[in-house]
């Protein structure tokens, strides 16, 4: 975001004013969600993990940019996911949702009775909350999830072969990398923190 806004402040201004909203407050508004669908979720007894994010500027443009959409057509500004462990509470939890909030015509993908054709399986449904707000869903199990973060690979996860394992375990570390890089305040801590890891003897 801070980038976009110095190297092409004119879309970062036709951004921020769109979105009228601070990105604290989005996120605050996304808290609010993920709590009460968890709350629906769990009264129903469906196994789940709920996250959530409101959309950076920049990730909102690359869209734009990428499909050469306007702004208007951009649904997913504040996105939710959902994670269960069975294709039918996948169903059940896409019931909830449009029990709680509106759901847009035309905006309901059922990726999981036809995949894509790289094999990515998911619910993927946009709604209005009660506030107005536009928002989408995206309800898949947990192995719909690795394929989808990991792709072909993580198939091998299942397959429970000690090769398999440690070729895991190199790509939840390298997630890891990534996550510290994104927390980390400074390039020095990131890479402080990387020799700790690396050479912890």
């Amino acid at each position: 975001d801070l980038s976009l806004r110095y190297l092409e402040p004119e879309i970062y201004r036709f951004l921020a004013n769109k979105i009228a909203e601070k990105r604290e407050e989005r996120e605050k508004h996304t808290a609010e969600i993920l709590k009460q669908i968890k709350e629906l979720l769990k009264q129903k007894n469906i196994r789940s993990r709920v996250s959530g994010r409101a959309k950076y500027f920049y990730s909102i443009y690359k869209k734009m940019k990428k499909k050469n959409i306007g702004f208007n057509e951009i649904y997913d500004l504040i996105a939710v996911r959902i994670i269960t462990k069975t294709i039918p509470e996948c169903y059940a939890a896409l019931g909830i949702v449009h029990d709680l909030y509106k759901p847009i015509p035309h905006r309901f993908k059922d990726y999981i009775s036809v995949p894509k054709s790289n094999g990515y399986q998911s619910l993927h449904t946009t709604v209005i909350t009660d506030g107005g707000k536009i928002l989408e869903f995206q309800i898949r199990t947990e192995q719909m999830h690795h394929m989808a973060e990991d792709g072909i690979a993580a198939h091998w996860r299942y397959q429970g072969t000690e090769r398999d394992r440690t070729f895991d375990k190199k790509i939840s570390w390298l997630k890891q990398l990534l996550e510290w890089k994104n927390i980390a305040s400074s390039s020095s801590e990131f890479v402080e923190s990387l020799k700790i890891d690396l050479f912890d003897d």
